[in-house]
């Protein structure tokens, strides 16, 4: 494989992503365009991939077979049988174990700077392949309900992963609120917490929400998606690991919102709302309700976005 010539250095930017979405467990995701990970690369005249910096308020390796960014470059690198070597620089927006996507976004952000390098770019089904790498190695599992979102952009079903299999819904109109609490949930636990077997009867409750959720994004039917964002399934089994999960979401459902749930495996929550005041009034709501638990958090509302992953001129 080779690369473009006269081109030094590439700065991509990867969104979070709030995965699930209530009713589509490590299959439905969402763009979170207002945070997400940067990553920087610069060529060596070595063949070492070398992390030179992390900006992070988390504390994240420096050994490049540790590191998500450094493994999934050092791995397409192989694959592709180059041999030239990188800089990297990561700046580290999203925080850890928060269930925004961080790890996804990391991966993506490396993998995306890295083919702008490439004289023929990857297809986004071989990008979505080395940022999935990533996400094994970040948490054990390479679920494609963050990462996939991430680098497409919108709200997303992954209907396989192998083969690929990969639907752009349409985007509701509406805003979403992320409230990021002041607290970590480490995705291996989140998983372990699941129980192997579930009864029959949810499931096909959570089937009927799951297909009524996406018969409402076709039809623009907003009173259709409020029926639907209903987890019976994971969203009780998670709810202990957050304090004050069913206050929180109480709350937010009292000030109007369309439905409430963790964002991926949580702390963050995630809710809609039918207009921007009335999504920043729930996210406020939702933060005095967190504070009543005496956690801090911070709030994101946007429209969900259609961009995804994307190269940024320089360093931002």
């Amino acid at each position: 494989m080779q690369l473009k010539k006269n081109l030094n250095s590439v700065t991509a930017f990867a969104p979070a992503s709030c995965a699930n979405v209530a009713v589509g467990f490590d299959i439905l995701g969402f763009a979170i365009d207002a945070v997400g990970d940067y990553v920087s690369l610069t060529l060596r005249n070595d063949n070492q991939i070398v992390i030179e910096k992390i900006e992070s308020k988390d504390e994240l390796p420096l050994d490049p077979k540790k590191n998500v960014v450094a493994a999934v470059i050092q791995k397409a690198c192989d694959e592709l049988n180059i041999s030239q070597g990188f800089s990297i620089h990561l700046r580290k927006s999203i925080a850890l174990s928060s269930g925004m996507g961080g790890s996804a976004a990391s991966a993506v952000a490396a993998i995306v700077a890295f083919n702008q390098f490439l004289l023929k770019p990857l297809t986004p089904a071989d990008l979505i392949r080395y940022a999935l790498y990533g996400e094994e190695i970040a948490c054990g599992h390479a679920h494609a309900d963050n990462v996939v979102p991430c680098l497409l952009g919108g709200l997303t079903l992954t209907r396989s992963i192998d083969p690929l299999d990969v639907i752009q819904l349409p985007v509701p109109k509406c805003f979403y609120v992320i409230v990021h609490p002041h607290l970590r949930v480490e995705t291996k636990l989140a998983r372990a917490v699941i129980k192997s077997e579930l009864p029959l009867k949810e499931y096909v409750q959570q089937s009927a929400n799951l297909a009524s959720f996406i018969v409402s994004l076709y039809e623009n039917n907003i009173s259709l998606l409020q029926k639907s964002l209903t987890d019976v399934l994971i969203e009780p089994q998670r709810s202990s690991l957050v304090s004050g999960f069913y206050e929180v979401k109480a709350a937010a459902l009292k000030a109007g919102a369309l439905g409430v749930s963790f964002s991926g495996s949580g702390p963050s929550l995630f809710a809609f709302a039918a207009t921007q005041q009335n999504a920043i009034e729930v996210g406020n709501t939702m933060q005095i309700a967190f504070a009543n638990e005496k956690i801090a958090s911070d709030i994101y509302v946007d429209q969900i976005s259609k961009n995804g992953a994307r190269i940024y001129p320089a360093w931002v």
